[in-house]
């Protein structure tokens, strides 16, 4: 009986061990996988002069509707198949891909045609308008319309306080791309079916379709765990695209 209870506690060990590994080898790929989709979106607008839209029918491809040329929605998933990417990230689920709110013609009313607005970034028939020695549209008050917010983590969690207690990270993206981790089915069913329950407080705002997100390194709120995996991109990132792509600046 004592030999059969260390088998078991030694075997738990190793069962843990390896799951743990297992955890982190997914977490390492995934993070390489979210950096060929960052290139893939630079790479995107190089050739094409504007970052897509959101994939809104599971197709793989962005959804606009060509004749405003609004997005079809904010947000939605990645376009894969337009960038040149997996579907899926290392755990088989969707990437989750939000994009300036006033690129869409919900209610009848879009920016994406405005020049002095970020949305125009994501305009497929004309091109965003550029200086050389002005900041990118966006990247200041003017313009900056329907861009997220990227918090880290505090205790508690107070999107009131993200500004004001130094812990903004960015206040200007114009799109954000996540990945949802190891809980990410969840995550997208509390997406699809209007709820997010079960999920950590920073990984349900991650979701919840607002203008802030999470980018919690491990969460250091007591019994949230968080595993999503973002990165944002800027006036300044889709600038520096155009610029080395040849494209002319006005």
């Amino acid at each position: 009986m004592i030999a059969l209870l260390i088998m078991s506690v030694l075997l738990f060990g190793v069962a843990y061990t390896a799951q743990t590994a297992r955890n982190f080898e997914q977490y390492t790929e995934n993070k390489q996988y979210m950096n060929r989709v960052h290139d893939s979106l630079l790479t995107f607008v190089q050739v094409n002069g504007f970052l897509p839209c959101p994939d809104t029918n599971g197709d793989g491809t962005e959804n606009r509707n060509l004749a405003v040329p609004a997005c079809n929605d904010a947000n939605g998933r990645l376009p894969f198949l337009d960038l040149g990417v997996a579907e899926t990230d290392a755990w088989g689920q969707p990437i989750f891909y939000a994009v300036n709110r006033d690129t869409d013609n919900i209610g009848g009313t879009s920016d994406i045609a405005s020049v002095g607005n970020s949305a125009s970034y994501f305009n497929n028939q004309n091109a965003p308008v550029f200086g050389f020695n002005t900041p990118p549209v966006g990247n200041t008050l003017t313009g900056a319309a329907g861009n997220y917010s990227v918090c880290g983590e505090r205790t508690p969690l107070n999107l009131a306080a993200c500004a004001t207690a130094n812990v903004l990270i960015e206040g200007s993206a114009v799109a954000v791309v996540v990945s949802f981790g190891q809980n990410g089915a969840t995550t997208w069913a509390g997406i699809v079916g209007g709820g997010n329950t079960n999920l950590a407080n920073a990984e349900a705002e991650n979701a919840d379709n607002d203008l802030v997100f999470w980018l919690a390194e491990g969460s250091i709120v007591e019994k949230q765990e968080f595993d999503d995996q973002l990165f944002w991109l800027t006036g300044y990132d889709v600038k520096y695209a155009i610029i080395k792509s040849g494209r002319a600046l006005q």
